[in-house]
């Protein structure tokens, strides 16, 4: 086989390969995410963060709110809930980065694959 079709074979199963990869990672960052609290769940993400801070700077301590299946829980503790979802968002975010420089650090495809 012509050396720079080997190559470009190479290139393409590194680049579909680095693709997976990344997509694998983001669907288990996305997962981590996910916050069961009495029975609800909730989807961790900056809306949420934003919402429930403004309810715990005006002083709101019980609050209802939607989960993503919206369903109304009660919350009884926002502060509690909202230092439990940050710490979860920014565990999950540090793992993913952790993740994702592990793979873009990697040149070959049987590297990729070990991950």
């Amino acid at each position: 086989m012509d050396e720079r079709l080997e190559k470009a074979f190479q290139t393409a199963n590194y680049m579909t390969t680095l693709s997976n990869q990344r997509k694998v990672i983001l669907e288990e960052f996305q997962q981590s995410l996910i916050y069961y609290f009495q029975g609800a769940s909730f989807t961790i993400e900056r809306n949420l963060i934003t919402f429930i801070s403004t309810l715990v700077a005006r002083d709101t301590t019980v609050a209802v709110v939607l989960d993503d299946n919206n369903i109304p829980v009660e919350i009884p503790d926002l502060k509690l809930f909202l230092d439990e979802i940050i710490s979860i968002y920014f565990s999950a975010t540090n793992e993913y980065l952790v993740k994702y420089n592990q793979i873009r650090s990697k040149r070959r495809v049987g590297d990729l694959i070990a991950l």
